[in-house]
């Protein structure tokens, strides 16, 4: 039973005292009520046993685990701890007993004298306390929680009914705030039972999403997170830990935030503002919420079963747009979304009902907190920006903004000796301004150990106000150490109330700077190298200290030839870093000039650092050889290789050596030059020209003429060389040509050449002429099934015979000057195309089959490939059928057959060795019988219908004609005679021939009023195809006109008096069915009421049967057509759905009987 509740839900009992007697049992609460007696088990109603006499017996009190009587006026107050309502049974048979047999079993007047009796004796014996209860005073014990320097935020939950709520939960909470009021931020859910803690009263309402525990308490949750949970609480410091280490929350968070909440009373209203602002670097994030409430700091309104009372008691949500939500009232579906830019402030308001708080305005507290994610989440990682309650002060925070270390020579480390400046910068951080005074010192970190540099004592601060010390400090004494530094700190002391103590130590370096250390430079590529050419070193260093890197130093690459120690650094024409970080490096490039001593050289290498320091000189001997460079006849792909030479035979040319003879370090002019050749005359040093002569000119075996050879000797006054100079040798006046590359194109393609530029001419005495001047003409064609050739002007075309064909083809081309001519052969590869394989589907590109027939098609005689035999196609037939088509791949044959009517598509599919593959695709159209088109009046059609009469009473002769141009047999035409009132057919036939046929209806009686005549025919064309009608052909019977005689005329009052007699003819009839309508109508009312029970309707439809593809069913003709008048009337609407006429007949009465009971 929840604390406070009563036993007004004991029917037994409602109405008179209660009278209880605990003593100890198996049962954790025994209630002796005389002879009604409950036992409650883990605060559980067991059972409860009644009897009709009650007693009654003195209040006794008791301590201690002695009997415990009492009795309490319904309504009183009294506390039982259970956990659910009361099973109450009679004990007599085990049935529910309702109230009002309960009642029942006393005498009206013994209840009445029993209530007197015992109402006075109540209040004579007691009188109920009902005055609101006194919060208890709490022993403080002294101790002490250390503040995690921000604040934090928890949600507790409790309950009134909760003994380890009051006597450790809240307390512990109530410890914490009490030490550390502008650290700590709480709010109480406050529920009447532990076991159901997620009610409105608690704060579960409407726009706030509960996601804590539904049952049991305390339980808390701190940072708005489930993984930040301590549950339950067996002292008042239960919670400290957990405070202490920052309750999910973390200063790095929090001091980026600023939240100020305030509350004020107007007239029967409190007025709430609360203000957000971003103090941190960069933008804030997006997606903060404000998670507001209004409390009560004491809860007057919820007191625990003990008297004592919480702090801090949910009482309403402050929601968006100044909307709030109570347990019973308010508006308002979500928490206020806020947007916060740097430094800019917003502010919000709310306007709330004074009453909502017990105790009046000083007991109203006002809880917020800055949260990212639609509160409250119960996330497991920190989302809880900042926590506030109107309670808080301003914030206080003076703080440091800025230390640092400067060398006052601008470098940005130190050596022994140098002065360094130590800047430290305060700032008030603070919502208000400072004046609590306090401390400002610098010290240096010797060893672990503080030693004191400076200080001077903190101004009074504005807000957002600053405050600069300095202090020079000599680091003579002060020993450097490889990749060291030196470690300063600036502190903040003795201020009062800030609230961040984070931002009162900061430090800074001081970097040790050390000479670099050098590594040896490594040559990059050959050490050994010929004059002229370059060589390359590649060098670095190690800083030493964590001042420089290889950015900020330098190094200088000295030279000498070896043991000279004559040092230099001319030759390097180029430094260069490359690589980045810890890869960086230095390539020194040396180039040695072509008047260099050759023999091995020394380098050595220094380095210089951001500073100055240098390092010490590292020595490689023999780093590098420089060697003599050979003089040289070039060769195609060297550089400045001028090509070989054309001289005329029988001549005295003169050639240049320039671009055929090289030598690095020597100039042409002082080349020696010699041949023993009988080709070679004589070298001119001064105009670097050979004199040459031969005699005679070789052809290859083309006919052209051939390069020729001279072998000479080279010298550079200090090595010889040796090698052989090409010459062409051409005909004297004769056409020449040069190389003409090789040409190609793609099998079925063609190419053009211009000729012109390959050719080149001389008349008689070795003069140029102009080349186009001369006839070109095809002397041959190594492969005219390969390609065609012609010449036009200077231009050669080249085409391909066909688009198969591929391979290499020489043509020979003679240049003339109409005396001398010259050949050259120009080659031209046609390159192989692989070429898909091609379907011709031909004459089965649309085909028409038959359902059930078969049709093969020879599909590998459809493929043909011009680059790979047939056996080397890949082929598949495929349709969207499954099993419709099936492909043999060693016949090359497809068998295709369907069950179903139509459109199918096959797909064949040739794929070569090559990948390159081709579809084709075959439409088959399946049927089940083709279409016969009725002919319309102008005779667009296949059947033509011609009937004799129509007229009623008349047997129709029908004949069909075949108008179209098919050929048609196993006709079938299948007549029926059907009437459109009955809905009935009564004559049906059938007739092998387009007629004449006569059509008997009606048994031969001729057509009758609403009979007409249906055709279908069925046939097969000349291709074995089925044929029949989509549609059936009709014919309506028709009245025969029979010719009007003419009536003698009457005068207009002849007309009036006969035209008043049908009138009133028609309205006595008319009257006469109205009062039979009238008289059947209560007739049937009659039957109706004097029927006991409803009759079923009997629908005979599902005795009919019927064929699927039938219009409605016919007669058969053996049957004779039925008397007049033989059967009941039908119905309006006809047959009923599925009746026969016979049918009808023989149960219509019965049907119309059955239809007007309903």
């Amino acid at each position: 039973m929840k604390p406070g509740a009563t036993f007004d839900s004991i029917p037994s009992f409602d109405k008179f005292w209660q009278f209880a007697k605990l003593t100890s049992t198996q049962c954790n609460v025994f209630l002796q009520f005389d002879r009604a007696r409950k036992c409650v088990t883990f605060g559980h109603v067991r059972f409860y046993h009644f009897t009709k006499i009650i007693f009654f017996k003195p209040m006794v009190r008791f301590i201690g685990n002695q009997t415990l009587a009492f009795f309490r006026p319904v309504g009183s107050y009294f506390e039982i701890n259970h956990m659910s309502s009361s099973i109450i049974r009679q004990s007599k048979d085990g049935s529910l007993m309702s109230l009002a047999v309960r009642v029942n079993q006393v005498p009206t007047v013994a209840i009445a004298l029993l209530m007197l009796t015992i109402s006075a004796i109540g209040f004579i014996s007691f009188e109920e306390n009902t005055s609101q209860r006194d919060e208890l005073p709490a022993e403080e014990i002294a101790r002490f929680v250390n503040s995690p320097g921000h604040p934090v935020f928890s949600q507790y939950i409790t309950s009134d009914n909760c003994g380890f709520c009051y006597a450790y939960g809240s307390p512990a909470h109530h410890s914490i705030k009490t030490q550390h009021p502008d650290d700590y931020v709480y709010i109480s859910y406050q529920s009447v039972s532990y076991g159901d803690t997620d009610t409105a009263r608690a704060g579960n309402t409407a726009g706030y999403d509960w996601p804590w525990t539904t049952s049991g308490a305390p339980d808390s949750y701190w940072g708005d997170r489930l993984d930040k949970r301590v549950s339950g609480c067996g002292s008042n410091t239960c919670y400290d830990s957990m405070f202490a280490s920052g309750g999910g929350m973390t200063a790095a968070t929090t001091s980026q935030y600023s939240l100020k909440a305030s509350i004020s009373e107007s007239a029967s209203n409190f007025d709430v503002n609360i203000e957000a602002k971003y103090i941190g670097s960069g933008s804030a994030p997006s997606g903060i919420y404000l998670y507001a409430a209004l409390t009560e700091e004491t809860c007057y309104s919820y007191p625990y079963a003990d008297g004592s009372r919480g702090h801090n008691c949910w009482k309403s949500w402050l929601m968006d747009s100044g909307d709030y939500r109570s347990q019973s009232g308010g508006s308002g579906n979500g928490f206020q979304s806020v947007s916060l830019a740097s430094s800019n402030p917003m502010t919000y308001s709310w306007s709330i009902p004074s009453a909502l708080v017990s105790g009046g305005y000083s007991n109203a507290l006002v809880v917020a907190a800055l949260m990212t994610g639609a509160p409250s989440t119960g996330s497991g990682s920190e989302h809880v920006l900042t926590a506030t309650d109107s309670n808080m002060g301003p914030l206080i925070d003076v703080g440091i903004t800025d230390f640092q270390v400067n060398n006052l020579n601008g470098h940005n480390g130190f050596v022994s000796g140098d002065q360094l400046e130590l800047v430290v910068d305060i700032a008030n951080n603070g919502e208000g301004a400072y004046g609590d005074g306090g401390d400002i010192d610098i010290y240096h970190l010797d060893q672990g150990s503080e030693v004191h540099l400076g200080g001077t004592k903190i101004n009074s601060l504005s807000i957002g106000g600053t405050q600069t010390y300095s202090t020079i400090f000599d680091t003579s004494d002060i020993t450097l150490n490889p990749s060291g530094s030196s470690t300063f700190r600036a502190r903040l002391s003795d201020l009062t109330a800030d609230r961040r103590p984070d931002n009162n130590l900061e430090e800074d370096l001081a970097l040790h700077d050390m000479p670099p250390v050098p590594n040896r430079p490594v040559v990059v590529a050959a050490s050994s190298v010929e004059r002229g050419e370059e060589i390359q070193f590649e060098s670095s260093a190690l800083a030493n200290d964590l001042v420089d890197d290889m950015s900020s130093m330098s190094g200088e690459l000295h030279y000498s030839l070896h043991g000279d120690n004559s040092w230099a650094n001319s030759w390097v024409t180029e430094v260069e870093m490359i690589g980045s970080g810890g890869n960086s490096r230095y390539i020194h490039t040396i180039q040695p000039p072509l008047q260099a001593p050759s023999g091995l050289y020394d380098v050595r290498m220094q380095w210089t650092d951001a500073s100055g320091q240098t390092s010490d000189w590292v020595v490689t001997e023999n780093a590098f050889e420089l060697r003599n460079a050979l003089p040289r006849i070039l060769q195609p792909g060297d550089q400045g290789y001028y090509g070989i030479p054309t001289v005329k035979v029988d001549t005295v040319e003169t050639v240049s050596i320039v671009g055929l003879v090289s030598d690095a370090e020597t100039p042409h002019s002082e080349l020696l030059i010699d041949s023993n050749a009988p080709q070679f005359m004589s070298y001119n040093s001064d105009t670097q020209e050979i004199n040459i002569k031969f005699d005679e000119i070789f052809y290859d075996s083309h006919g052209n003429a051939a390069s020729q050879g001279i072998f000479v000797t080279i010298g550079d006054g200090e090595d010889f060389n040796s090698g052989t100079l090409l010459f062409n040798v051409i005909e004297n006046g004769q056409p020449r040509w040069s190389g003409v590359p090789t040409q190609g194109f793609d099998e079925g393609g063609s190419a053009s050449l211009i000729l012109t530029e390959f050719l080149s001419d001389t008349d008689d005495n070795g003069n140029s002429v102009p080349a186009n001047t001369l006839d070109l003409s095809i002397v041959s064609v190594s492969d005219e099934s390969l390609i065609t050739a012609t010449i036009f002007d200077q231009t050669l075309n080249v085409a391909a015979v066909n688009d198969d064909s591929f391979g290499l083809a020489e043509i020979v081309v003679r240049a003339s000057d109409g005396l001398k001519e010259s050949d050259t052969v120009i080659t031209f590869y046609i390159n192989n195309i692989n070429d898909a394989p091609v379907i011709d589907v031909g004459d089965f590109s649309n085909e028409i089959l038959q359902t059930g027939d078969r049709i093969t098609i020879d599909v590998i005689s459809l493929v043909t490939d011009v680059d790979d035999p047939a056996d080397e196609i890949w082929i598949t037939v495929t349709s969207f059928v499954p099993g419709a088509v099936v492909y043999n791949p060693i016949s090359g044959m497809a068998t295709m057959s369907w069950e179903d009517s139509g459109e199918e598509i096959v797909t064949i599919t040739a794929e070569d060795r090559h990948g390159a593959s081709t579809a084709e695709i075959i439409t088959i159209n399946v049927v089940d019988d083709l279409p016969l088109i009725w002919a319309d009046s102008t005779g667009n059609g296949d059947l033509l219908v011609n009937i004799d009469t129509k007229n009623f009473g008349t047997n129709p002769s029908v004949t069909i004609d075949n108008v179209n141009s098919m050929e048609l047999s196993d006709i079938e035409v299948i007549w029926n005679v059907c009437n459109s009132i009955t809905g009935i057919c009564n004559d049906y036939g059938k007739y092998y021939d387009f007629g004449p046929f006569i059509v008997l209806a009606n048994g031969g009686d001729g057509l009758g009023i609403g009979d007409y005549l249906t055709l279908s025919v069925n046939a097969v064309d000349e291709n074995g195809f089925d044929r029949a009608t989509q549609d059936q052909f009709k014919a309506y019977a028709t009245e025969p006109i029979d010719p009007i005689a003419e009536q003698p005329s009457l005068d207009n009052s002849d007309k009036a008096n006969s035209l008043s007699l049908t009138t009133t003819g028609f309205m006595i009839t008319g009257l006469m069915l109205s009062i039979a309508l009238v008289l059947a109508l209560v007739i049937v009312l009659q039957r109706q009421i004097r029927r006991p029970h409803p009759v079923d309707i009997i629908d005979y439809s599902d005795q009919a049967d019927y064929s699927v593809d039938q219009e409605p069913m016919s007669s058969p003709q053996t049957v004779p057509p039925l008397p007049p008048n033989f059967g009941p009337p039908l119905p309006p609407e006809g047959l009923p759905p599925g009746w026969t006429m016979d049918q009808w007949n023989y149960y219509g009465e019965e049907y119309l009987r059955r239809r007007e009971m309903q």
